[in-house]
């Protein structure tokens, strides 16, 4: 008796201390959650209200804690979220054109996402809620006195009475449709299944015409209906279940066998490992099997390929999941794998999609790669993983082309509490450089070089990368301190990486003859050269090494390079390194190449190229071409076109047409040229006089004054060269 009193005392206080329920939310691509835990099966039903959704639980009125509700969302969707005073029922305000869907996660967890867009056709989630709260629709008969509930528990109690190995299948149900037959026997087939497992709970209907008290409803049983994410539920039959497949229709590695997140937990590592390798040896110094496989897992959860590694070579497993976990030791410690189990996983929906991404070293660009579904993978990965393998995934997204889906991976590892680490600066410094900030990437980088720590070497690589694409100079420790890191990283993966910071770093401190020296290291880098050259070279260093370069040597480098060195070459004088320079004449700039021919006193080449362009400066080389070739008349002629008169006097006058001058010249200018046109010879003799010698020479007496005059006033109005 006093037992009993006991019980009913700690019964009574458990329940008086309740605590309230929880509600914890996320935030996803295209959905929010709502996730609240009851700590044991009830009964449920979300209904649509005037203003959003509310959730009701069946014959218990429970408490609600909102204090995490908000944490990790915004209130684009959820705008609200309360207790109604009126029905105790848990009420949502949406500020979206979103839809519902609630399912439970397991007994006692009720999911709710919001999800954008209209719902789906028919979704029960948008009628009101009845007086009757139930997370179940409830049964109607069919049509034409058919009732396929009441087929269905007979069939469920036909399943657990013995059957004669004939008696397989269910026999085919009445209908006076038979274009339905087929159906009904797949959803009989289905829902005798799921009872099997638990999914559904199935309930004899009472016949037509008779009803239940309304109080007695509730206790009927139902056929609940789980929705969602289900683990370890499969209600297909076992010759019709088929794994994913990705877009070649090859069979996908199921979540299951890549479910990371759940092969270890929050407690301290050296914890796990020791109850994770404490049965590991069984009798006769044997590896237990189910042991080895938790601690190879454990190894994977926390990082530690090299370990897994080692620990399956030392004791062979035969589990059909061998080959995923060596190539998931390998690609957790950053490794690529060219022969991995997730070759052709590209595409799938799992994720297998994830690893395969991480196992290529040169991913193809295209629909080929499911980014969204390796993203969601990698999000769902312990912290530590996430750190230590994102940048390498996001790399590997930046190498394609998907800078999005790179700052997605950032996002999941910066959200994570506590220090993201080195990497992730070095992280969104690339992703920086990527959408073309590349001030934004060297302040970040300096950050790190400025607090020296085990990512400072690679901070000093991604700020020489930085400048060379602001095309600014850097100082001779950067080439120094860059010596030290390739020498230190002399044969291994990073060297590339380093040899080639270390040619631009010479060029951009103004070594090229260190750089160029050094190309053959790095030939990629050859570009980057020329063009800072191009733009941060002395005159003494361009005509060191642009113009001693042999004739027969190709530079690799742009056209831009190419035309700037040109230009400044032949600003020097250099026409003939210049043109070496420019590309053939279908993409360089006309004018440049025939400002080079020009220099080269080559008018024809210059007038062959500027053959139909119209622009004034074409026009202007055009009219020099022409002077250079001596047709002084039809330089003219164009600088009229052009509408400079000035020029086009100056080629009058190297013309001698003095007939035109004097007609459109300015009055200085016309006196000389009527004077120089009345010549001696060019004047009729006057009646009466005689055109002898001496009337000739007085003539070019007074030609002779006339025309000094005519020179002293044109010099006062013309200004000196």
């Amino acid at each position: 008796m006093i037992r009993l009193a006991i019980a009913l005392l700690v019964l009574i206080a458990t329940g008086a201390s309740a605590s309230p329920i929880l509600v914890r939310s996320g935030e996803h691509d295209g959905f929010t959650r709502l996730v609240m835990e009851y700590g044991a099966a009830i009964d449920w039903q979300v209904g649509r209200t005037d203003d959003g959704y509310e959730l009701r639980i069946a014959k218990q009125t429970p408490d609600y804690d909102f204090t995490e509700a908000f944490k990790l969302i915004g209130k684009s969707r959820l705008a609200g979220i309360w207790i109604d005073p009126a029905t105790k029922a848990l009420r949502l305000g949406v500020a979206c054109a979103c839809h519902a869907i609630p399912f439970e996660f397991r007994p006692g967890i009720i999911v709710i996402d919001l999800r954008d867009g209209p719902p789906p056709k028919g979704s029960s989630f948008e009628l009101p809620i009845s007086g009757e709260t139930s997370s179940k629709p409830s049964p109607s008969p069919a049509a034409s006195g058919y009732d396929w509930t009441q087929l269905a528990v007979a069939a469920v109690k036909s399943s657990n009475q013995p059957q004669s190995s004939s008696a397989a299948t269910l026999a085919p149900m009445p209908s006076s449709e038979p274009d339905l037959q087929n159906l009904r026997q797949t959803l009989l087939q289905q829902l005798s299944r799921g009872a099997a497992q638990g999914v559904v709970d199935m309930a004899e209907i009472a016949p037509k015409g008779k009803t239940e008290p309304e109080q007695d409803r509730a206790d009927l049983p139902t056929a609940r209906i789980s929705l969602g994410e289900m683990p370890g539920l499969d209600v297909r039959s076992e010759t019709s279940a088929s794994p994913p497949l990705d877009d070649e229709g090859q069979a996908c590695i199921p979540a299951d066998s890549l479910a990371l997140a759940t092969w270890g937990d929050e407690t301290p590592v050296s914890e796990q490992l020791a109850a994770a390798t404490a049965g590991l040896i069984g009798e006769f110094d044997k590896p237990v099997p189910a042991a080895l496989e938790r601690a190879i897992k454990l190894y994977l959860y926390i990082g530690f390929g090299a370990e897994a590694r080692q620990l399956m070579q030392a004791f062979p497993t035969a589990s059909p999941d061998k080959a995923i976990w060596e190539s998931l030791a390998k690609l957790v410690d950053g490794e690529s794998d060219p022969n991995s189990a997730f070759n052709g996983q590209l595409s799938c929906d799992t994720p297998a999609a994830l690893w395969a991404i991480l196992a290529m070293s040169n991913l193809p660009k295209g629909d080929a790669i499911n980014g969204d579904a390796a993203y969601l993978a990698f999000s769902a990965l312990p912290v530590a993983l996430r750190r230590q393998i994102g940048p390498v995934l996001a790399d590997k997204f930046l190498a394609i082309d998907e800078a999005g889906l790179a700052a997605k991976v950032q996002s999941a590892i910066l959200r994570a509490p506590g220090d993201a680490g080195p990497d992730a600066s070095l992280l969104a410094a690339e992703i920086a450089m990527s959408e073309g900030q590349p001030s934004t990437a060297e302040a970040q980088l300096q950050n790190m070089v400025d607090d020296p720590g085990p990512g400072t070497p690679a901070a000093v690589i991604g700020i020489v990368e930085a400048r060379a694409a602001q095309n600014l100079p850097v100082t001779p420790d950067m080439v120094t301190a860059l010596e030290a890191i390739v020498q230190e990283r002399s044969g291994g993966q990073d060297e590339p990486s380093a040899l080639r910071a270390l040619v631009l770093a010479k060029a951009a401190a103004s070594d090229f003859g260190g750089a160029l020296a050094d190309i053959p290291k790095a030939p990629l880098v050859e570009p980057d050269v020329w063009r800072i050259l191009s733009l941060l070279g002395t005159d003494d260093a361009l005509l060191t090494y642009a113009v001693t370069l042999p004739k027969q040597t190709k530079p690799q480098t742009d056209a831009a390079t190419r035309s700037r060195l040109a230009k400044r070459l032949l600003d020097l004088g250099m026409a003939d390194s210049a043109l070496m320079w420019l590309p053939d004449e279908s993409q360089a700039d006309p004018n440049l190449l025939a400002r080079i021919h020009l220099q080269r006193h080559d008018g024809r080449s210059a007038l062959r190229i500027l053959t139909g362009l119209k622009t004034p400066d074409a026009m202007a080389l055009q009219a020099s071409a022409m002077q250079q070739l001596g047709d002084e008349a039809a330089a003219a002629r164009v600088f009229a076109t052009m509408g400079d008169s000035a020029s086009e006097l100056r080629s009058l006058g190297h013309a001698e047409a003095w007939d035109e001058i004097s007609k459109r010249g300015d009055d200085s200018w016309k006196s000389v040229a009527s004077v120089l046109e009345n010549t001696p010879e060019n004047l009729p003799a006057a009646e009466g006089t005689l055109a002898g010698p001496l009337a000739k020479g007085k003539q070019l007496v007074d030609d002779s004054a006339n025309t000094r005059a005519a020179v002293a006033a044109l010099l006062a109005t013309v200004a000196g060269p």
